[in-house]
């Protein structure tokens, strides 16, 4: 009976271990795959908030600082074209035309670098092809020819109908498209990480309910209430899987900060800027262009229009207040400029219609009571242009003391410049956050995680294999 019992004893050990074996040999391709998955859902994350970080924001950037360069180039040209030899500003106005011209090029360069569809080539080849072969060369005759007036304001009017009516409207259209691209890449990241979420808490689920059986059975197996090393294994699962998740569903959000509530701001404020650079600029060619100066005050008087409806929405919303006190904005506001719903439309969706961060309301009142005090001085420049004071219409354009024209404007886009340095801030922060700590969970949790979970399934396993 005795040796009975003893084979009885020994076969039942020999199967407790083979069935400890084959439970490793498990747990162990279970950790190894919950382990691979979760490197590749961070290395999956971080490419995606990588191509919106650089690729789709470095071209949204360029174009956009490629319109406001070339709008500071046309400005210039315009300054020079109406000052007198004489003042001081008038060598700082050619100046200017080629340090803007030398930045456009810059940014143009970097277009051209990263060009992916026919769409984007197509928009920037007619940009292009219309600042060198039309734009720029009536640019340069001006300035060979500024000491006739009359060539001056014919080369300058030429330039401007090119840069209008090609250049910009290009700009525009490229600008858009990679703005479109960019929302359209989050929306195609936040699926992504999703699915890498749902294809990692299936092997992380499966490896935690496996650790829990295996734990559970051999508590049973030993007559104990704990299996210290395969207990804190199963715990070490449950804790990394939950952070994982976490973390992971956390990302989509970051990427609307980054896009929507962020991104969107800083392209609104850089559309902004080129209406209202458009609008400035119509104001100069007035002042040049005195036989035609009803048309500029129509061109002045849209594109203003156009600023409005990017600043708030609703026509005539320039004369509410954006804020209640200090930086609450004002509710009606906010409610009257966010009635859109498509953020890569120009008007839909204002940008006190996507107020959401610190310090943007008082730089959005702080633009709108300088815009005010411009359109109050344009409204005297016309007086002056109408009464035949060209002189006075040209001092009160191009001066930059207080109560003139290019002092106003400064104001108010430096105020507009804050609002997008604010949400580039934002923007910028989130990055940087990603860049850090994906890589850093991605070797914590995924790597080292995961290698502690199994080195402690190995320790369980093989103390309970030495009992048997």
């Amino acid at each position: 009976m005795t040796t009975r019992t003893t084979r009885t004893t020994s076969a039942w050990n020999l199967t407790t271990r083979v069935r400890l074996i084959l439970d490793g040999v498990v747990l162990s391709v279970l950790i190894l795959l919950t382990a691979v998955q979760a490197v590749n859902a961070y290395t999956v994350a971080f490419r995606l908030f990588e191509e919106i970080a650089t690729l789709n924001s470095i071209k949204v950037d360029a174009a956009e600082s490629a319109l406001q360069a070339i709008a500071g180039v046309s400005q210039a040209t315009a300054d020079y074209t109406a000052l007198s030899s004489d003042t001081p500003l008038f060598e700082q106005a050619v100046n200017d035309i080629f340090r803007n011209f030398e930045d456009y090029r810059d940014e143009m360069f970097i277009l051209r670098r990263n060009l992916q569809t026919a769409e984007e080539t197509t928009a920037f080849t007619v940009a292009d092809t219309y600042t060198y072969s039309r734009f720029w060369r009536h640019v340069s005759n001006l300035i060979d020819g500024r000491s006739d007036s009359d060539i001056a304001r014919r080369e300058y009017l030429a330039a401007d109908d090119n840069l209008r009516n090609r250049i910009i409207p290009a700009l525009q259209q490229l600008e858009a498209i990679n703005f479109e691209l960019m929302v359209n890449a989050a929306t195609r990241a936040r699926t992504d990480i999703y699915g890498q979420v749902l294809l990692l808490a299936i092997p992380a689920g499966i490896l935690v309910l496996a650790l829990v059986f295996t734990s559970f059975w051999l508590r049973r197996k030993v007559r104990r209430y704990l299996t210290p090393s395969l207990d804190l294994a199963m715990v070490a699962s449950i804790a990394l899987l939950a952070v994982m998740l976490l973390n992971l569903l956390s990302l989509p959000d970051a990427l609307t900060r980054m896009t929507l509530d962020s991104y969107y701001s800083i392209s609104g404020a850089s559309r902004v800027l080129v209406y209202a650079s458009l609008a400035n600029r119509a104001e100069s060619s007035a002042v040049i262009d005195t036989a035609r100066k009803e048309d500029w005050y129509a061109r002045f008087e849209a594109n203003i229009a156009s600023v409005e409806q990017l600043m708030c929405r609703e026509p005539g919303c320039l004369q509410s207040s954006f804020v209640t006190a200090g930086d609450i904005p004002a509710g009606s506001v906010v409610s009257a400029a966010g009635l859109g719903d498509d953020r890569t439309a120009d008007f839909n969706v204002a940008l006190m219609g996507n107020i959401t961060f610190g310090g943007e309301a008082f730089s959005m009142e702080t633009a709108r009571l300088a815009l005010l005090d411009y359109l109050g001085i344009h409204q005297s420049l016309k007086t002056l242009l109408d009464a035949g004071d060209i002189a006075g219409a040209v001092e009160l354009n191009t001066g930059v003391d207080t109560g003139d024209s290019e002092e106003a404007y400064g104001r108010f886009a430096a105020a507009i410049l804050k609002v997008q340095a604010l949400n580039r801030a934002v923007f910028d922060t989130i990055w940087q956050q990603q860049q850090t700590e994906l890589p850093r969970n991605q070797g914590l949790l995924g790597v080292l995680g995961y290698a502690l979970v199994l080195v402690l399934m190995g320790l369980g396993l093989y103390h309970r294999y030495q009992e048997f």
